[in-house]
């Protein structure tokens, strides 16, 4: 595979070897242009000597009395660089031949293994990019019964059999270099076998390697890495918090796990604002009134917007106390220190104004239901 020398390389070249060597270096490209120099004023000249060694592949030194038969060439020594058996440039050195000699092959390496440095480098970012376009096709559920999925993962040595789940991460900090160095901590963390990508939105998406035990997914093995990813990431940003999809035993669900995750993330930031390790199984119901909410007209709004009206706060409060005691009257009168008899004024004042008695079991669960549907309505963004 050919590699041309990029006019940032050759200056990399100049600067790394004057650094040393008390000599002007240009470095020439294919069509022998210089395209790296320490005489600025050379650039993008043309090096006729330069031409030579590439139609050669050999060196060639030019002497004080040889300058006189070359264009603009001053007397120095040239050498053709090389990458993976190809001629990809020339390296020269100006000053007296006699001098520079004994610096040709140290500069000629020095070229040579920048080159192979900055390949290396490229390569490396190319396969990043292929693996995070690779994650993308595997959260959105993009074609994975081609054939093309599996010579990608495995050009990039991925296997794609290894149980994974999914995992979001999102923080409310719009600093760019807080939010890189998440992402930094995140590479770092992360373990074989681990994929990871960015989202369009900005969320951070890890396929985690999960341990798997007579098909079960060994959940708490998989919670206890991620509890120490997370104290980890909120010592750089306090606001990150993290969403888990569910276990499916194929990669072609891991899109599935995905939606779980972001959903859930969602349904968190709006029900459990202080929380920051969220599970879809712990909120896959809230998921599910969710999206039955966003998917019909929602009769439940107007029985919880009753509730809402000037000097009714204390109804709405007295309300939610009461459904998170499971309708016990004494805890739910210890909670908002108030007698047990105002309690059941409350109550009765409840079921006055939105027709549905909390002290009813079914009445309670519509209410539950148009309190947790009004969180979602409420705080859309």
């Amino acid at each position: 595979m050919a590699m041309y020398v990029t006019e940032q390389v050759a200056q990399e070249i100049v600067d790394r070897t004057m650094a040393i060597l008390p000599y002007n270096i240009n470095v020439m490209d294919q069509d022998g242009r210089i395209i790296g120099s320490g005489d600025r004023r050379r650039i993008l000249t043309k090096h006729e000597v330069a031409s030579e060694v590439l139609k050669r592949k050999e060196i060639i030194e030019i002497n004080h009395n040889d300058t006189q038969n070359w264009d603009g060439v001053k007397e120095g020594i040239n050498l053709p660089i090389v990458f993976q058996g190809e001629v990809v440039g020339v390296v020269g050195i100006t000053g007296d031949p006699e001098v520079t000699r004994g610096y040709g092959q140290l500069v000629k390496m020095t070229t040579e293994m920048i080159i192979e440095q900055a390949f290396l480098q490229k390569q490396l970012q190319l396969d990043e990019r292929i693996k995070e376009e690779l994650v993308h096709q595997l959260i959105n559920g993009n074609n994975l019964g081609e054939s093309l999925v599996f010579e990608k993962a495995k050009s990039l040595q991925i296997d794609l059999m290894v149980p994974r789940v999914v995992i979001v991460f999102k923080c409310s900090s719009q600093q760019i270099d807080r939010n890189q160095k998440l992402e930094q901590k995140i590479q770092e963390m992360k373990e074989k076998d681990d994929l990871t990508g960015k989202t369009y939105t900005g969320e951070m998406v890890i396929l985690k390697k999960v341990a798997i035990t007579n098909e079960d997914w060994e959940k708490e093995r998989t919670l206890n890495t991620i509890r120490i990813w997370l104290s980890q990431l909120q010592k750089i940003d306090p606001s990150v918090k993290l969403a888990i999809g569910s276990y499916y035993s194929t990669f072609k669900k891991l899109h599935q796990s995905y939606k779980e995750a972001q959903d859930t993330l969602v349904i968190g930031e709006k029900l459990v604002l202080e929380q920051s390790l969220l599970l879809y199984e712990d909120f896959s119901k809230y998921v599910f009134i969710n999206e039955l909410a966003q998917s019909m007209d929602n009769p439940f709004i107007e029985v919880i917007n009753k509730l809402k009206g000037e000097g009714l706060g204390d109804l709405q409060r007295t309300l939610e106390v009461y459904i998170n005691q499971n309708g016990r009257a004494i805890n739910t009168s210890n909670e908002l220190f108030i007698h047990r008899n105002s309690l059941q004024y409350r109550l009765e004042k409840i079921k006055e104004i939105t027709g549905k008695d909390p002290r009813n079991y079914k009445d309670l669960f519509e209410l539950y239901l148009s309190i947790i549907i009004d969180k979602f309505t409420s705080r859309k963004k």
